[in-house]
């Protein structure tokens, strides 16, 4: 039998303290993305191509977005999933995970066509790495509330 800790219980979070942890999230998603791939880069040898310029996938412009949008999207639907999940935390913990393999298809975009593994594996530790994070954050929402 397992329990609900005070946090599960929580059913909603204000509007303030969504905003206040999704834009949490966004700066240290895009902080630590930013570490992944400068190790990244300092350790592998990459293909120019796919390196540094506005729009190569392992440049940190493309990487800060891309971790915005994700952690946008994340807080929109943590916000609903607060709203209606009796279990919200687990809820939004499976719907990530979803999330997560799903993110794995952007690999089959055409400016990708041609990267060597070690292009992919970066990317998939970037992605690894900001659902871990944006998670992890998120669900902090409810334990504080419930806390407060």
């Amino acid at each position: 039998m397992t329990t609900m800790n005070n946090s599960e219980l929580s059913r909603s979070v204000g509007t303030f303290r969504l905003a206040k942890y999704g834009l949490l999230a966004l700066l240290i998603v895009s902080i630590v993305n930013i570490l992944v791939l400068f190790i990244g880069l300092a350790i592998v040898e990459f293909p120019a191509e796919f390196v540094g310029g506005a729009f190569g996938p392992l440049a940190v412009g493309p990487v800060v977005v891309n971790s915005a949008v994700a952690a946008i999207g994340a807080t929109l639907v943590y916000g609903v999933v607060t709203r209606y999940a009796a279990r919200p935390n687990r809820t939004f913990t499976i719907i990530a995970g979803a999330a997560l393999v799903l993110s794995f298809t952007t690999f089959l975009a055409p400016d990708l066509s041609g990267a060597p593994p070690r292009v992919f594996a970066i990317l998939a530790v970037m992605h690894v790495t900001a659902a871990v994070t944006i998670v992890a954050v998120l669900t902090q929402a409810t334990n504080q509330e419930a806390e407060s």
